[in-house]
């Protein structure tokens, strides 16, 4: 619930929308604004650096603002930057945009600036009116001012007009300044401009365009150290657009990334990144059973009946595609009925009516369909708005292309000449490297060829195991260190694998080896997690002595539960080789 304080608080920012909304309707400037030295000004650049740390907290200041004298006196730049900081603030804060007007008077008048002082049209950077620092944070407030009211139009379902303005936003911020200084703050606007492209793009299913905004965005969200949350989610959206298109392998990739970076798995990315993982092993290598698995398993950790009707959606697809109907029925009824989701709605309707079809349903066929007869002109409508969308990126895609050769000609010609140089060089290195690894990988498949087909499958997919980043880093930190029987973790106090890290090896085992998942839950060690981890580590080669350190154990612990397995399988072979054998012929 919101502060009771802050709502009636509302009232003073009307009373200094008004106050600012009295400014000259030209945006043509003749002298370069003062921008700095009157306690206006460093009031205003006080609220907007606290706003990008505290929202709610610079809301309050800015209520306090707009209630002084002070806000009787801002200049015509100020006035400005005011407006564009309440529609910030209120953005922020999840109020409603209600200085439309003023806002639009502001980008005119930023845009006026720019243009003047900061960039022509063709990309060359001058100031003759102002300094160069100036130009780049006018250039700034102009591309935030862009961005705002994209945030505007997008609400008000203006989706065309709002793409227009977050790639102006960004056009602005490319023109002014170099990559090098997209950094801190710029580096952060720079992802939330691409991260709302990414959405808007993703909600038409434009995957291509999608595809290229949330990379975008992801590299920025590198650049200034994002929350590991933000990078996964986004990982996980450029995933899902790659899943969509059936590019399995690039969707996989953008998924383990994603789970590799974040902290914990007691959070809604990571189990949004495991149904998608669990749906996504089932489309490559149809196991249904360990799919089904794992998304009942995250059913029973969902923190919302939003989050539980999503992971039913997913399971009722999976019924769905193995024409289980019966048990789609059950799991898709349900999210048509009790999901706030217009979309998982729409979908779980879709299926219903093929499978009402199928079984003979007619008259619960009826409530579905009736459902989706207005989405019918929608994506008639829709198609019109996906074509300007298209048309919109091509243009900013041949933008930014054009901006990139402009500047790449002002470079030095011996720096070109050398660069061109150094990439001739690496590029007839790769050739070479590629010939001589061409040859390599002919001699390889010619000695596959000769072996069974199912046993190969098998060792690529433990290959693939092997190859997964945290398998690696676990093998690497343990490789070449001569560990003695009388070693104890606190020897080795570095090598100790975290909870979340077993639970993680945990998740990869299952996907790549789900019938061996299921052999151990059939005999009972499921139940017991050090025997669940030690088996895993018998997969990744572990010795008992390495496994010791690697579970914080002492050597003779762990040799009580080698034996505890090998009476459980009722076999006297070494774990590692039993283990592994029976993973590969599961």
């Amino acid at each position: 619930m919101k502060c009771l304080w802050h709502i009636l608080g509302l009232g003073f920012l009307l009373a200094v929308m008004v106050r600012c909304g009295g400014s000259p309707d030209s945006s043509v400037l003749t002298d370069t604004p003062s921008q700095s030295g009157t306690a206006v000004h460093e009031a205003l650049e006080e609220i907007d650096s606290l706003m990008w740390l505290r929202p709610d907290s610079a809301l309050t200041v800015m209520l306090e603002f707009a209630g002084n004298a002070e806000a009787d006196s801002l200049d015509e730049f100020e006035e400005h930057y005011c407006q564009m900081l309440i529609s910030e603030l209120l953005y922020k804060n999840d109020y409603e945009q209600s200085n439309r007007e003023q806002l639009l008077k502001a980008v005119d008048y930023f845009d006026s600036i720019v243009a003047a002082d900061g960039y022509k049209t063709d990309g060359r950077r001058y100031a003759p009116r102002a300094s160069a620092k100036n130009v780049q944070n006018i250039a700034f407030l102009d591309a935030r001012a862009h961005y705002i009211n994209g945030v505007e139009y997008y609400e008000n379902d203006s989706v065309v007009q709002a793409c227009k303005e977050y790639m102006k936003a960004l056009e602005v911020m490319e023109a002014i300044f170099e990559e090098k200084d997209l950094v801190g703050r710029k580096a952060r606007f720079m992802a939330l401009a691409y991260t709302h492209l990414n959405s808007l793009f993703s909600d038409l299913y434009l995957h291509e365009q999608s595809i290229y905004f949330g990379q975008s965005s992801l590299s920025y969200y590198r650049k200034y150290d994002a929350t590991p949350w933000h990078k996964a989610w986004v990982m996980n959206r450029i995933g899902s657009q790659y899943d969509m298109m059936n590019y399995n392998d690039s969707a996989w990739k953008y998924y383990m990334e994603g789970l590799s970076c974040l902290p914990d798995t007691d959070n809604i990315t990571y189990r949004d990144l495991a149904t998608h993982l669990a749906y996504l092993s089932y489309k490559k290598d149809n196991s249904k059973e360990a799919a089904l698995f794992q998304l009942q398993k995250l059913i029973s950790l969902s923190e919302s009946e939003r989050e539980c009707l999503s992971r039913h959606l997913t399971i009722g697809e999976v019924f769905f595609h193995e024409i289980m109907y019966d048990s789609a029925w059950i799991h898709l009824d349900k999210v048509f009925h009790e999901t706030q989701s217009i979309a998982s709605k729409k979908q779980a309707a879709e299926w219903q009516v093929e499978i009402c079809k199928s079984q003979g349903r007619d008259t619960e066929i009826i409530e579905y369909a009736n459902f989706l007869i207005p989405f019918a002109n929608q994506e008639e409508n829709q198609s019109a708005i996906k074509s300007q969308l298209t048309e919109l990126y091509y243009a900013f895609r041949q933008k930014t292309l054009e901006r990139q050769h402009q500047l790449r000609t002002e470079k030095n010609i011996r720096l070109v000449i050398t660069v061109t140089s150094g990439l001739l060089i690496i590029i007839l290195v790769i050739a070479l490297f590629y010939i001589k690894n061409k040859k390599k990988l002919n001699h390889i498949e010619n000695k596959t060829l000769v072996n069974d087909s199912s046993q190969t499958k098998a060792w690529n997919d433990y290959e693939r195991f092997l190859n997964e980043t945290l398998c690696q880093d676990i093998i690497h930190s343990i490789h070449g260190i001569n560990i003695k029987r009388s070693a104890t973790p606190s020897d080795y106090p570095q090598l100790i694998l975290r909870d979340a890290q077993l639970q993680q090896l945990d998740f990869i085992v299952t996907q790549y080896f789900g019938s061996f998942e299921i052999f151990l839950r059939q005999r009972g060690v499921k139940t017991n997690t050090v025997l669940v981890n030690l088996c895993h580590l018998y997969l990744l080669g572990m010795d008992e002595k390495q496994a010791a350190i690697l579970l914080n154990r002492d050597y003779s612990s762990i040799k009580r539960y080698e034996k505890k397995l090998k009476t459980i399988f009722e076999t006297q072979e070494k774990m590692v080789s039993f283990l592994r054998n029976k993973a590969l012929n599961s």
